[in-house]
């Protein structure tokens, strides 16, 4: 289980790439430092994943020196350390998004799948939904609810993509049945959700009360997976204090039978849409 901070994911991910190579190479830091011709604390600096723009040259100068000859391998660390480095549109919404590391891997995502238990999935929101949990959690600087509002939106772009990524939502009926902000207001993100499922944007399956006790009663989650074979998926958990990302095969393997067993236990899409619709018919009476 990893703690995020300023650094990204694939910043790390690729500072543990290069600290397995120096160390399968048997060379220690100072020896590095000394071949490239660097100052001798640079190599824990890139170690440490402190750094903010990769070289391509040092990546592929370095995988040199520590013997790795798998072209292949040494072009995914090298795009890897490109993507760990480009300013995405996350980058213009920093001051309410922080360093943007969640966003930065549903961007490049090939595949979303998410359990929401209490409130509808991010991706999902209408603005007047979200308006509402921002105002709720204690937000009210009108301007921090109208960047909040825009950052929100931007990321729904990627559902509107000529190639969007595949996403799959299971929403617990809890998140359907509590009211967020008017109820006219709820009627309408409800039928959002029909919509975004009737035009393909995402596949949602609703997670009835019937159910009882399921294994995600702790908490939502999102499994991400991406396009390259040489970057393995991850497991994002935001308990509204701190953001966890889990990267171990295991974890990996444990959320992903959770939620396979969650979309069985779901109803399916057309069942979903038609108690969607009997909840909406209650919140218009």
């Amino acid at each position: 289980m990893t703690d995020l901070s300023s650094q990204t994911v694939r910043h790390r991910r690729v500072s543990a790439e290069l600290k397995r190579m120096r160390e399968a190479a048997g060379k220690n830091a100072y020896e590095v430092a000394d071949a490239m011709g660097w100052n001798r604390t640079k190599v824990h600096r890139l170690e440490r994943g402190e750094w903010k723009r990769l070289k391509e040259a040092d990546v592929r100068n370095l995988a040199s020196f520590y013997g790795v000859t798998d072209r292949k391998r040494v072009s995914a660390l090298v795009a890897m350390a490109r993507q760990a480095s480009t300013r995405g549109w996350w980058a213009r919404y920093s001051d309410v998004l922080g360093p943007g590391s969640y966003t930065s891997l549903e961007a490049s995502a090939s595949s979303l799948r998410f359990y929401s238990g209490m409130l509808i999935p991010g991706l999902l929101q209408t603005s007047s939904y979200a308006e509402a949990i921002f105002r709720d959690f204690g937000i009210t600087d009108e301007a921090e609810v109208t960047r909040r509002l825009e950052a929100r939106k931007a990321r729904q772009k990627i559902l509107d993509r000529d190639t969007p990524p595949k996403v799959h939502f299971v929403i617990d009926q809890a998140a359907l049945n509590k009211v967020v902000g008017r109820p006219s207001a709820m009627a309408e993100q409800l039928l959002h959700l029909v919509e975004a499922g009737r035009r393909m944007k995402a596949e949602i399956q609703v997670l009835p009360d019937t159910v009882g006790s399921h294994p995600a009663l702790a908490g939502h989650f999102a499994i991400l997976d991406f396009p390259s074979e040489d970057e393995e998926p991850v497991v994002f958990i935001d308990n509204g204090s701190n953001s966890l990302f889990l990267e171990e095969p295991e974890e990996i393997a444990s959320y992903t039978l959770i939620y396979d067993r969650l979309r069985d236990l779901a109803l399916s899409a057309e069942d979903s849409y038609a108690l969607i619709a009997r909840i909406v018919n209650r919140l218009v009476e």
